[in-house]
């Protein structure tokens, strides 16, 4: 059995192009994710003020008891967290095709979790801590960024996967399909 490509080649390699290309973006905006939780981290450690456009919101943030959990800063785990999603998609736009797939997956992975996490943060600004730190903000919305184009990313991949029967391809050109419409009649 012969196994189809889903799209014409010339196709495929737009695609392919497409998905380095998101992946690569997604690595960008990483960046501003990575100085925005180092910033904080360092403020953090040099319990110094943040400078905060909004009034004291980003200091009260960074003192309440949900900046840390176990004792680690969450803002050095942001830190880490833009890192990973750095080094993972980067890979991806740069290496072979076979890697593309799971760097993908793994970009989705720490977007979404991310995403739902910043979320949370955000809940606890909001209703437990009473004040709203533009630095975390820019982070959620990086975050949120980020896991939209991972979204798109895994889209465009998906659009690259060889045709197999019975997901999406008809076998014959459809001829069969029409054969048993004709016999039902």
């Amino acid at each position: 059995m012969k196994i189809e490509p889903a799209v014409p080649p010339r196709a495929a390699n737009r695609r392919h192009l497409l998905a380095a290309s998101l992946l690569a973006l997604i690595a960008l905006l990483s960046l501003p994710g990575m100085a925005v939780s180092a910033y904080l981290t360092y403020g953090y450690f040099a319990e110094s003020s943040l400078f905060c456009e909004l009034g004291h919101g980003c200091d009260t943030v960074k003192d309440s008891e949900y900046s840390a959990i176990f004792g680690v800063p969450v803002a050095l785990l942001g830190v880490v967290m833009y890192i990973a999603i750095f080094a993972t998609a980067m890979a991806g736009a740069l290496r072979p095709q076979s890697l593309r797939d799971l760097s993908s997956l793994g970009v989705f992975g720490m977007g979404f979790f991310g995403t739902i996490y910043s979320a949370y943060l955000t809940w606890l600004e909001l209703y437990r801590i009473e004040a709203v730190c533009m630095w975390c903000t820019i982070s959620a919305v990086l975050l949120t960024a980020i896991l939209l184009i991972s979204v798109a990313n895994l889209v465009v991949r998906s659009g690259l996967r060889p045709a197999t029967p019975g997901r999406g391809s008809l076998p014959n050109g459809g001829a069969e399909t029409e054969r048993t419409a004709e016999g039902e009649s």
